[in-house]
């Protein structure tokens, strides 16, 4: 087969002048000069002429060519600056408007405090539930509170690690922000999910209907890009699926239900004091004050970057986590550092860190858990303090993100120095 045929084109083989080939070239000639004669008859013109697709043709011709041309030019780019704006609107309404998200935040609004009777919407924003039989427990856990239990759609959806699609998973807590017989919000669970939601959130909608949100480990996705976008104070405390201890219960009652701030933030009392479970740590001394910010440090890691990151500036910052190795925990505050969060803040709280020793680590040699908080928060010459119970704990200390608070890291005492909800109405 010819190669330049094989590919469609014209081979230059097709081209070698065959036995008459003179004869041909003299004919063409020919014809083309009484084409030429004759159409400078017809006109009056002379030599105007010029070629198109190497055929000659007149003036008239490659003018209404031309126009034609710059007709279909014309329509070709509006007809393109249509589908282009129709691409972005199809686009944003896939990704909904909030997914241009700017860096500035939000105006702060707070939510109602809660009473006795009021509903409460469960949603699985992240992982799903592994035993379906937690789900009673979880409703039995709100009915403690002394308020009523309701389910999202779609809380026993399951697609991979994700308690169902992000769709569907949105679908519920758009639902349970938009239903005005819903007067809080309380996470199932954490694991991994709600990153992939926030930037399709709809933070108009949370700030028309300000709501308590409660929840902690990967629910920090949705306290930093809540807070932020929507300015909603929310609350940083259990999740109900896990155990939920009387001395827990009793604080949840109070910082949900009293409009007034929840005052020292205090650890478990300790039965012997020379065996101390959960002890605070003075890392650096001093006084500080500022709004409250944070939750889990791979949540908060994991949002640099992106229009939901942690506002640090003058804020006293919660950090904790769980199951991260010493150089883990090393690495994620160094992005802290890097990215300047740290140096901005008025002072540092780090949790207890459960399950965070020497132990996990993947190297021959490391530093304790200690001897990296107090290379990387030590050094900043500000307060922090250390082993504050709560997040990946049994015990857990509630939170309010994004109202003042007091920490004296020299006493080693926390203090909410300001109401986190309004009265209930």
């Amino acid at each position: 087969m010819d190669p330049h045929r094989r590919f469609g084109q014209v081979g230059i083989s097709e081209h070698r002048p065959g036995p008459d080939a003179g004869g041909d070239r003299l004919r063409s000639r020919r014809v083309l000069r009484e084409r030429e004669h004759a159409g400078r008859e017809g006109r009056g013109e002379r030599g105007n002429r010029l070629s198109h697709g190497g055929n000659p043709i007149g003036c008239e011709t490659f003018l209404r060519d031309v126009k034609s041309r710059r007709s279909f030019l014309r329509l070709a780019s509006v007809g393109g600056a249509f589908a282009v704006a129709a691409a972005r609107s199809a686009f944003g309404k896939k990704r909904t408007a909030n997914s241009e998200a700017s860096s500035a935040s939000a105006p702060r609004i707070k939510p109602r405090a809660l009473r006795p009777g009021d509903t409460v919407g469960l949603v699985a924003p992240a992982s799903y539930t592994f035993d379906l039989w937690q789900l009673d427990d979880a409703a039995a856990r709100v009915e403690a509170l002394g308020l009523k239990p309701r389910f999202g759609k779609h809380v026993r959806g399951r697609r991979g690690f994700l308690s169902g699609t992000d769709d569907e998973r949105l679908e519920d807590l758009h639902a349970m922000f938009a239903d005005r017989s819903v007067s809080a919000i309380f996470a199932l669970q954490g694991g991994y999910g709600t990153p992939r939601l926030l930037d399709r959130i709809d933070y108009e909608l949370v700030r028309r209907n300000p709501k308590i949100l409660l929840g902690y480990s990967d629910i920090t996705g949705l306290h930093l890009a809540i807070g932020r976008r929507a300015g909603l104070v929310t609350f940083h405390g259990p999740n109900m699926v896990g155990s939920l201890p009387p001395r827990t219960l009793d604080l949840l009652k109070k910082a949900l239900f009293v409009p007034e701030p929840i005052g020292e933030v205090t650890n478990p009392e300790e039965p012997d004091p020379l065996n101390v479970e959960f002890p605070l740590r003075t890392v650096s001394r001093g006084v500080a004050r500022g709004r409250t910010a944070g939750g889990n440090l791979t949540l908060v890691s994991a949002t640099m970057g992106t229009p939901y990151e942690i506002e640090t500036k003058d804020r006293i910052v919660f950090l904790e986590d769980t199951g991260e190795a010493p150089y883990r925990i090393d690495r994620m505050l160094v992005q802290l550092r890097l990215a300047g969060k740290l140096q901005q803040a008025a002072g540092i709280v780090f949790g207890t860190c459960s399950d965070c020793g020497p132990g996990r680590s993947s190297f021959e040699l490391t530093l304790s858990l200690s001897e990296v908080l107090e290379e990387q928060l030590g050094s900043l010459g500000k307060p922090v303090l250390a082993g504050l119970v709560f997040g990946h704990t049994k015990e857990k200390a509630i939170l309010p993100i994004g109202v003042d608070a007091e920490l004296d890291a020299t006493a080693r005492r926390v203090t909410i120095t300001e109401a986190a909800t309004l009265p209930a109405s």
